[in-house]
């Protein structure tokens, strides 16, 4: 069996984080959430301008801070790069095709290498997330730079995530670097709200079926594998990248018959019912235990009321609540609790966002999430 990542036999559980900067200007923007790719070449900039195109299109007003550095795209794909104009000490996000944006594409020459070391990338961030009159939005989309590197630690340990979504590509490589980027959310306890496919099959310009010309399903199959939603494949489009070239990104001018076009719209509306669904959860788990084990024979937890409870494994593992235990339209339960080996147990632990925590069990099933409230209704309170 696969360890899920991050995974403890005994876990300490971290209460909400606190921001440590950024989190005042920021305060009137609904959901923050950070585009990531563990590698570089998977289309994660493009992902990240169409997707943000395509919520603008489902009503929503919508920001995106261009936090590549070294690499900055957004801009040109955006067909805009004026400088930024200063007003009452801050700087104005430039507006495009109902975009707000920002990005140092914008602060320099198109032909200016960014040679900085990490700390100044990471205090050009900090200046975006502080000193950017974002306004008042529904999503801010931040289009991480490949890798796990200063600047995506600084985004994630000090902003306000939401969530992160991640991008990957088909092919085991990508998908298996994709990992990293996973760990590095768990980390900080910010939740991955789902995994895109990129570069899924090739659409023909001519009759527009798609071939799949990698391999197929890599991102879907991590998602099952780990339990994150899938929000979506999307071909591999030559309009799409003629578009970013030319600035005028493709969904905007695509038919609604398009396969790419109608790919964003899905994953937009997925994106979506993703951060409504962590936000209703975070809420109802106010109250996270501060630690959770496996002894003598019980899943135990500790709660900060001083509160102790214990949970029969076995029990435990017959309310997991996946698509694969229970069916997600009639709700009845796949499993039977007889079918459960009286020696179940859970090999691990992981911190879900937070909000609930995932099992790694004795008998393979590692994708059911517990809520906090869960596991406490579950639980038989000890004095």
């Amino acid at each position: 069996m696969k360890e899920l990542p991050n995974i403890h036999n005994q876990t300490t559980l971290q209460p909400k984080k606190q921001p440590s900067f950024g989190a005042e200007n920021l305060s009137r923007i609904k959901y923050i959430v950070a585009v990531s790719s563990g590698k570089g070449g998977v289309g994660k900039s493009t992902v990240s301008v169409n997707l943000a195109i395509s919520l603008t299109k489902l009503g929503y007003k919508v920001g995106l801070m261009d936090a590549d550095v070294y690499g900055p795209s957004v801009p040109k794909m955006l067909g805009g790069t004026n400088p930024p104009q200063e007003k009452n000490g801050k700087l104005m996000p430039i507006e495009k095709y109902g975009i707000f944006y920002m990005s140092m594409a914008l602060l320099t020459n198109d032909d200016s290498p960014v040679i900085w070391r990490g700390p100044m990338a990471t205090k050009l961030i900090q200046h975006f997330l502080m000193q950017v009159e974002w306004g008042e939005l529904d999503f801010l989309l931040i289009d991480l730079p490949p890798g796990t590197g200063d600047v995506q630690l600084t985004l994630t340990q000090g902003a306000p995530l939401t969530g992160a979504v991640i991008v990957t590509t088909p092919q085991e490589v990508a998908v298996s670097v994709t990992m990293r980027g996973i760990r590095m959310f768990d980390e900080v306890n910010v939740p991955i709200l789902g995994i895109i496919e990129n570069m899924s099959g090739f659409v023909c310009p001519h009759c527009n079926e798609i071939t799949d010309i990698f391999k197929k399903g890599g991102g879907k199959k991590t998602s099952e594998q780990w339990g994150f939603p899938f929000l979506g494949e999307i071909p591999l489009d030559p309009k799409l990248a003629y578009a970013g070239d030319e600035g005028k990104p493709m969904i905007l001018e695509a038919s609604d018959e398009q396969v790419s076009k109608i790919a964003y719209q899905n994953i937009a509306k997925n994106l979506v019912e993703q951060v409504q669904k962590v936000e209703v959860l975070t809420k109802r788990n106010q109250q996270i235990p501060t630690k959770i084990d496996f002894e003598n024979g019980y899943v135990t937890a500790e709660w900060p009321d001083q509160i102790q409870s214990r949970i029969d494994p076995r029990r435990l593992r017959y309310y997991c609540e996946c698509a694969m235990c229970v069916d997600e339209n009639s709700g009845e339960r796949k499993i039977k609790e007889d079918e459960i080996s009286p020696d179940v147990h859970p090999l691990g632990f992981r911190q879900v966002g937070r909000y609930g925590v995932q099992i790694s069990w004795s008998d393979g099933h590692n994708t059911g999430i517990y809520t906090f409230e869960r596991l406490r209704d579950l639980g038989e309170m000890l004095v």
